[in-house]
């Protein structure tokens, strides 16, 4: 199940402002914008909306010194539509042309990007406080409309960017720029290391043996969907003293749930609901995530979910987690909320990182 996401006003941002940058992700989205920070403060925003031809993506590091980066791709629906012109000829700002020095930008047929700090912060400046982006010039069949790029919203989200990394009031912000130096900007967070995982044994015969036959009598999956003949069992070592076993519960057209349990590899073989707890909360979803499409690397003491908000794979939540010899520990996290055709490789939002 994808999380619910928030989507706040301007004005909100307010109350953004006045707190310290932490170590907290960010994932929001504003009018036809979202924005995705992780728990380093890296931050990128791009446009969202649904069928989108045009995809432009800010993004920026955190730190005084934090790089910054603009990319516009342009993804004709379906077969080429254009006259294959390169897009860089015919970007317009709500209906002015757009100018991109070759000196300073990469451009290609179907993509212009920057990383140059000056250029990208002069471009901002001109798209600040603009309604659209459109791809001009003649089409090669006929369309309704050219495709474009939303920016309501894009104040909002450069704010938000700003605020998370503590830029508002400095030289270096994008919005609500002040007279304090850079250098005030705070550096990024920490990077959590990512926890040790000892092999233990591997399970005997007769551990998976005894340990399945007392779970079939004492586990709850009543509420599974699957018939009983179809609820695969799987074992795994998690310590000398524990294991991981998972269950085959649910069965949607993309999405496979099971359930996970913690037991242990003496009698009375104790099982116990698995229990992944999240080290930030992210909008307003408080529950731990469902082991869907659920993988476990016995070698790497990796335990991978995957869940995948809609068949084409452009939208979902995926992690990543590493039993230390107590419990699992969040390793990696990406998600995407915007069901909009752009990530279809499952290239989400990075929003958890460590060593």
């Amino acid at each position: 199940m994808i999380s619910r996401w928030v989507t706040v006003p301007l004005f909100l941002l307010t109350a953004l402002l006045a707190v310290n940058v932490q170590a907290d992700p960010l994932q929001v989205i504003y009018s036809d914008w979202q924005v995705s920070c992780d728990n380093l403060n890296d931050c990128t925003t791009r446009n969202s909306q649904d069928g989108q031809e045009l995809v432009l993506s800010i993004t920026r590091e955190a730190g005084a010194e934090g790089r910054s980066s603009v990319k516009i791709e342009y993804q004709p629906n379906g077969e080429e539509q254009s006259t294959g012109q390169p897009i860089v000829n015919r970007l317009q700002l709500d209906g002015k042309t757009l100018t991109f020095n070759h000196r300073e930008w990469d451009v290609s047929k179907k993509q212009v990007s920057t990383s140059n700090r000056v250029v990208v912060n002069e471009f901002i400046n001109a798209i600040r406080e603009g309604k659209a982006i459109q791809l001009g010039g003649k089409l090669a069949s006929p369309q309704t409309s050219h495709p474009a790029i939303s920016l309501k919203g894009l104040k909002a989200a450069l704010l938000a960017i700003d605020a998370q990394q503590g830029r508002v009031g400095t030289k270096s912000a994008w919005v609500n720029r002040g007279a304090k130096p850079a250098s005030e900007v705070p550096a990024p967070p920490t990077t959590p290391r990512k926890p040790h995982f000892n092999e233990p044994h591997p399970l005997s015969d007769s551990e998976i043996s005894a340990i399945t036959q007392n779970a079939a009598a004492s586990i709850d999956n009543n509420d599974c969907s699957l018939d009983p003949s179809e609820r695969e069992v799987h074992l795994f070592a998690l310590s000398n003293d524990k294991a991981l076993m998972t269950v085959d519960c649910d069965m949607g057209a993309y999405n496979l749930f099971v359930l996970g349990f913690t037991v242990s590899r003496q009698a009375p073989y104790k099982a116990e609901d698995l229990a992944l707890t999240m080290p930030f909360q992210l909008g307003d979803d408080e529950q731990s995530p469902e082991l869907i499409n659920a993988d476990f690397d016995q070698k790497t003491g990796e335990l991978s979910t995957f869940d995948k908000g809609r068949g084409v794979g452009d939208c979902g939540v995926a992690s990543r987690w590493i039993y230390d010899g107590k419990q699992f520990q969040l390793t990696s996290f990406a998600s995407e909320p915007s069901c909009d055709g752009y990530n279809t490789r499952g290239e989400w939002p990075v929003l958890w990182v460590t060593q």
